[in-house]
């Protein structure tokens, strides 16, 4: 009868809260647990959503066009009249350069952007104030106006109507680039944007036939966009300029925002699992002071399937109230996140119910979701065994859980288990990332198991060895360990998953402090220079050298060339069948110079480096850089040919380096003997040494006499590296420390399970003669051996995470500060250990009959 379910489906409702009502303290540590989980998976869920829609749904407008063609030069009008005859065509030209206010006491890097009528092609420019861009960019009462982006402007301490100087003219700030939707993501490194007119780029007179100027020609077009590739193609097969699609940026931008959101969700779930065993260890305790009720309500003729039912009810409970409290926080804190980010994120379009369910409903479904699975996950095992206690024990005087779960629970577990790792591989961005997660994490299982039956033959070997002969506590904390019951597995599990996590953190987080706070300022030179010609070297270096006489300055060629064959093989037909790879190499400028006096400090990976110069009519010796070198499957021996300047430049590889991370000025991708690019050198890169407060004027001097020469504070450098990752640690000291507190709170769920049989145990060892010292000094000494334990898991697995990333990404040694990792993962292990266990050292202070009473 319906009414009857409906009815039946009350009561146990009913029941099982008025039960919890009665113990819901019992499971505080149940619901923390998991909040804290879940509260990191609908945060990193959500704020991967709204990055990913407000990126990859204007990637039109990111890239500026349905196609970009990026040059050096202008493109032949033969090029732009096809072109034009495929759809709309947009020229914006790029010069980067130096900036100052009035006065010539602030300067900064700046990109000048000069755009045609046709921009923006896709998106809104939006201007304060709201006037037409080449009213703003005109002439008035003598001074070309520059809308100038509003940090630079902040930075400059300047407003609308101040004035700034641009190479040689004054230009008034005209307007405020509050909105522009090609903006680069990398503009705070690079340079902000400053929009300049035509007529006033001239007066700066920084264009000179050696100037660097970027023409990137973005086009709108309605056509098939591989057909158009292709028909662009056949029409200029030769073609050397970089072209880009939006479908292929897209492509590359989801698969990076897919790689990082990913790992971001597999920390989270690393915290749910953590939680997981916490929920575990506190239903289990739960369990254990409901076994009297459980098997009081069997005898009385309660059936089996509405006890399950209540009890199944009550976890759901549990896991909802759970999932929906830590999807509230875990969104409110992805709200902050973006609202502390400003514009960066922006949605271009108001937010209608389909983007509404996508950014926010669908995470707090699923942080939901995930959060009722993990608890029955976890839940099941401790529910299994309880509900199958025999109910003969109230006549015994006690009731306990069964050894094992039935054997059609144990198979229900399964089948929950593989649904929620397949709702998981689902869910992630990335699959193939979290199934590498999964398989590491059962790595990680086998291997901590391994471990723990190791530790606990070792600890059985050792009792019984005569290690313990005559010690009462070391064969106390001994047997502690390899008994079936103890807290071994559950404590390497939450603390060692969570304190790895630390130290992983605390080492790439301190490589990268120690390499912005001694390693850069100990080597660094003062000032970085670009694009000084080479009939400026003399006057550069003299006047430096006025202005502070033990200044050093280095410069060294800067030759921009395309790759045009490998090993005799035109670049064509070599990568005949990948488009776009052939596009990308066909496009791509090449960075060369010199090895002599580099001051780049690039690391040998392969091969050797050479002494002698390059021989006249022979292909000069080179060394290319890893990553390059990686991508293209070049190696010792290979030949490359450069085309510069319509000449060929014949190159054999003789070694491979790599560059030296974060002290890197340049980035060259190939060094060449001596001699072998002197008769296409246009421009000259280099480095000065010298106090930085010589360096400020050094830049006010060069501004001033030489202003095509740009210049870059290494302290101005070092200010804006240091705040972007000070951000950065901050998010990875609150995710590790979410993690850790889930830990924590596992810990102390661990130990208010066994704290009452270490009591128990404890009084009746002091009731046969055993002293209250000896019994202290054996739980210390197991915790002891646990902190040891897991101190050294954490630390060796945390490095094996941590020095990888910071010699392959980061480029920086790291192995030196393992000690660093070390000394954190003792220190929070013990504290927690030791920390949970001083309630049980002190409740050893209460009497014992009554403690025996109890059980």
């Amino acid at each position: 009868m319906p009414s009857e379910r409906i009815g039946r489906l009350l009561w146990m409702l009913r029941f099982a809260i008025t039960d919890l009502r009665s113990r819901i303290s019992v499971l505080k540590i149940f619901l923390a647990c998991l909040i804290l989980g879940v509260t990191l998976v609908a945060a990193t869920a959500s704020l991967y959503r709204v990055i990913e829609e407000s990126l990859l749904a204007d990637t039109r407008a990111i890239l500026g066009g349905d196609v970009e063609l990026e040059a050096n030069e202008p493109l032949p009008d033969e090029v732009l009249a096809w072109i034009r005859s495929t759809g709309t065509i947009s020229l914006v030209r790029e010069l980067d350069t130096i900036v100052s206010d009035a006065d010539g006491e602030n300067f900064f890097s700046s990109e000048i952007l000069i755009a045609d009528a046709a921009y923006p092609l896709y998106g809104e420019l939006q201007l304060t104030p709201d006037q037409p861009r080449s009213e703003l960019t005109a002439q008035q009462e003598g001074l070309w106006g520059a809308i100038v982006d509003p940090l630079l402007a902040e930075r400059l301490g300047q407003t609308i109507g101040d004035h700034i100087q641009i190479g040689a003219a004054t230009f008034r700030i005209s307007g405020l680039i509050q909105a522009q939707p090609d903006r680069s993501l990398n503009a705070n490194w690079r340079g902000l944007p400053i929009m300049l007119s035509d007529a006033g780029l001239q007066a700066t007179e920084l264009i000179s036939p050696a100037s660097r100027v970027d023409y990137e020609y973005r086009v709108q077009t309605d056509r098939d966009l591989n057909a158009w590739l292709d028909e662009f193609e056949r029409a200029f097969p030769d073609t050397r300029w970089d072209v880009t699609t939006f479908a292929e940026r897209s492509e590359r931008l989801a698969e990076r925002l897919n790689q990082i959101a990913t790992a971001l969700i597999l920390i989270a779930f690393t915290t749910l699992f953590i939680g997981g065993l916490g929920v575990a260890n506190s239903i289990h305790a739960y369990l254990e002071e409901k076994l009297g009720t459980i098997a009081t309500l069997q005898t009385l003729g309660l059936r089996r399937r509405p006890l399950v039912g209540v009890y199944l009810l009550q976890i759901g409970l549990l896991g909802s109230l759970a999932g929906i409290i830590g999807g509230v926080v875990g969104l409110v804190l992805s709200a902050l996140a973006i609202y502390l980010a400003g514009d960066s994120f922006a949605l271009s379009s108001p937010v209608g119910a389909a983007q509404w369910m996508t950014l926010w409903t669908l995470p707090l479904l699923l942080s939901w979701l995930f959060a009722v699975l993990t608890a029955y996950v976890f839940a099941l095992p401790a529910l299994a065994r309880a509900l199958a206690a025999s109910p003969a024990g109230l006549f015994r005087g006690k009731v306990q859980a069964a050894a094992h779960e039935p054997r059609s629970w144990r198979l229900a577990s399964y089948v929950l288990l593989a649904v929620y790792i397949a709702a998981l591989l689902v869910w992630l961005p990335s699959s193939q990332l979290g199934f590498l997660f999964l398989l590491a994490l059962v790595v990680l299982w086998g291997l901590l198991e391994a471990l723990i039956k190791g530790l606990r033959i070792a600890a059985r070997a050792l009792e019984n060895g005569g290690f313990a002969d005559r010690h009462f506590a070391r064969r106390l904390a001994l047997a502690n360990l390899h008994r079936p019951d103890s807290p071994l597995r559950a404590t390497l599990l939450s603390l060692g998953t969570a304190l790895t996590l630390v130290v992983a953190c605390t080492l790439l987080v301190s490589t990268l402090l120690r390499a912005l706070e001694s390693t850069i300022p100990a080597e660094a030179p003062a000032l970085i220079l670009y694009d000084v010609l080479p009939d400026q070297i003399d006057a550069v270096e003299t006047g430096l050298a006025s202005l502070d006489p033990a200044s050093q300055t280095e410069l060294l060629p800067l030759v921009r060339g395309r790759l045009a064959a490998i090993n005799e093989e035109p670049i064509a037909e070599v990568l005949a069948n990948d488009s776009r790879a052939r596009r990308e190499a066909m496009g791509d400028e090449y960075k060369l110079s010199y090895l002599s006096g580099n001051p780049e400090d690039l690391e040998l990976v392969a091969g050797d480096w050479w002494a002698s110069a390059a021989p006249a009519g022979e292909p000069a010796f080179m060394a290319m850089e890893d990553r390059e070198a990686n991508e293209l499957g070049l190696a010792v021996g290979d030949r490359m040919d450069f085309l510069v300047e319509g000449q060929t430049v014949a190159a054999e590889i003789k070694a491979i380096y790599r560059q030296k991370g974060l002290q890197t000025r340049f980035w060259f991708e190939g060094v060449l003997q001596d001699g072998a690019l002197d008769a296409l050198i246009g421009r000259y890169v280099g480095v000065v040494y010298q106090r930085d407060a010589a360096a400020k004027r050094s830049q006010q001097w060069l501004a001033r006499n030489i202003p095509n020469v740009i210049t870059l504070r290494t302290a101005d450098w070092l200010e804006t590296a240091g705040a972007l990752l000070s951000k950065a640690t901050a998010g990875l000291a609150a995710i590790a420390l979410v993690s850790l507190t889930a830990s924590l709170l596992v810990l102390s769920s661990v130990v208010s399970v066994s704290r009452r049989r270490q009591l128990y145990e404890a009084n009746l060892l002091h009731c046969l003669g055993a002293r209250h010292r000896a019994i202290r000094f054996a739980m210390l000494l197991e915790s002891a051996l646990l902190v040891f334990i897991s101190t050294l898991f954490a630390t060796l697995l945390g490095a094996l995470i941590a020095l990888p990333l910071a010699a392959l990404l980061l480029k920086l040694p790291a192995g030196d500060l393992w000690w660093l990792g070390a000394l954190v993962a003792g220190t929070v292990s013990s504290l927690a250990l030791l920390g949970g266990l001083l309630p049980t050292l002190k409740a050893l202070r209460q009497n014992q009959a009554l403690l025996l009473r109890e059980g």
